[in-house]
């Protein structure tokens, strides 16, 4: 019996270890950042993303949920996805000589870098107050990890530090919009509902092959128009033949967003 308890002990310590290892990615990222190695930030920034889909399912596989796991994760997330992103895209794109010569430039990628921060938080939040009344198969907002992914793609495929205030000004926006993503209505697929066992065109096989060949290429590249193909497709989807709006919360939706803050707010969450 004592045998099975410590058992029991470790297999709760399981998932812990693989959350607070994408803690210990988040904060390599940081350190790579104050160094200059773009790189090496952006990379520790998706080994992060790895570490965090996997404590999730190692928690559900051994049946080891927890609220304290659940809390921990977001916290560590708000410290790997937001704040170590962020800190990574500013000192590459707004840290140079030559764009600190433009302090207008330098205040904005400042301000561009806490709206990220500041939008992954209320993301995080969100989700931990909807995680029960959103349909799966679709997250509302673009995720954390996925607006860090999509910085960290940027920079792994441009690392040298930007000395041009033109892209300066690009990588301005692309933060701004990405971190309005994460807090609009807008759905994006989660593809939990994929069944890999269900058969497929041909078509598929060929188009699997291409990114694999493409990946081995350069695998920055393939990584970067994955995700921000991803981004747009919502918005690209509208345009397309028996395209459908970008879908975003119904008004039922709203309804049931306000009973899960009115019942949060009663319990002190």
């Amino acid at each position: 019996m004592k045998k099975q308890e410590q058992l029991r002990k470790g297999v709760y310590i399981l998932p812990s270890l693989f959350t607070v290892s994408n803690l210990f990615f988040g904060f390599t990222s940081l350190v790579c950042a104050q160094k200059g190695s773009y790189a090496m930030g952006a990379v520790s920034i998706f080994i992060a993303a790895m570490l965090d889909a996997l404590d999730g399912r190692i928690a559900r596989l051994t049946g080891t949920e927890s609220e304290f796991g659940a809390e921990l994760d977001s916290i560590v997330d708000i410290v790997s996805f937001g704040v170590a992103p962020a800190f990574l895209v500013y000192h590459w794109a707004f840290t140079s000589a030559d764009v600190m010569a433009y302090p207008l430039l330098r205040r904005l990628g400042w301000a561009a870098a806490f709206l990220f921060v500041t939008c992954g938080a209320l993301r995080l939040a969100r989700f931990n107050v909807q995680k029960h009344v959103v349909e799966s198969r679709y997250f509302v907002g673009l995720p954390i990890p996925a607006g860090a992914g999509l910085l960290a793609a940027l920079v792994l495929r441009f690392p040298e530090k930007i000395s041009l205030s033109f892209f300066s000004y690009g990588v301005f926006t692309i933060t701004v919009f990405i971190a309005l993503m994460m807090v609009s209505r807008v759905r994006y697929r989660s593809f939990k509902d994929i069944n890999v066992q269900s058969r497929a065109p041909y078509t598929i096989a060929v188009v699997i092959a291409i990114i694999i060949i493409a990946f081995l290429v350069s695998p920055a590249t393939v990584v970067m128009v994955v995700g921000y193909l991803y981004l747009v497709y919502p918005f690209v989807r509208r345009v397309l033949p028996n395209g459908k709006p970008a879908e975003s919360v119904s008004a039922s939706d709203h309804a049931e967003d306000d009973l899960e803050d009115l019942d949060g707010i009663e319990s002190g969450v």
